[in-house]
């Protein structure tokens, strides 16, 4: 019975990993390749409206959104795009935000540019200061997440201590 209990707990934590992961609904975005200032970045967007035009940007606190382009989705709903990242995004954490009638974001690390590349370089932060860029959504969804690990691990813990205790009694 224990058993039982425990592997519907686990069960249950786990299942909660694609809500967490995928919170906006179905809609998709992607991004493949290395991408950096100047260089370009290759999105898949999947179930937007059909025929619908989406709008894709870079967005980080304390910076303008940068918009990359106005791409138009097929009528299934989706897109394969290579864009520009203009060489004023500095490198660093941002979220690729593709909104139409129906919207998705992604995390996406921009890059330092390529060794030898004319693209101007991020100001070096202040000594001693720390920056996590991460979507505040994401860092809750991550720390539910770790929560019901631990007590999935805690109730596992306890159901072999008891079961020891009551098979030696």
């Amino acid at each position: 019975m224990k058993r039982l209990i425990i592997g519907a707990i686990l069960a249950a934590t786990i299942a909660w990993l694609p809500a967490i992961t995928s919170a906006h609904g179905g809609t998709d975005v992607t991004v493949s390749g290395h991408p950096h200032p100047g260089g370009p970045i290759e999105i898949v967007g999947e179930d937007f409206a059909a025929n619908d035009v989406v709008r894709i940007e870079l967005r980080k606190d304390g910076a303008e959104p940068s918009e990359l382009g106005r791409i138009p989705a097929d009528e299934d709903g989706g897109f394969t795009v290579t864009l520009h990242i203009p060489a004023s995004v500095a490198p660093g954490l941002y979220e690729l935000a593709a909104e139409g009638q129906k919207s998705a974001t992604f995390e996406v690390t921009i890059l330092d540019p390529p060794a030898g590349s004319a693209v101007a370089a991020e100001p070096a932060a202040a000594a001693g200061s720390a920056s996590n860029n991460r979507p505040a959504g994401e860092t809750l969804g991550l720390a539910v997440f770790t929560a019901a690990i631990a007590l999935a691990a805690v109730g596992l813990l306890w159901a072999s201590r008891t079961h020891a205790h009551s098979a030696g009694a």
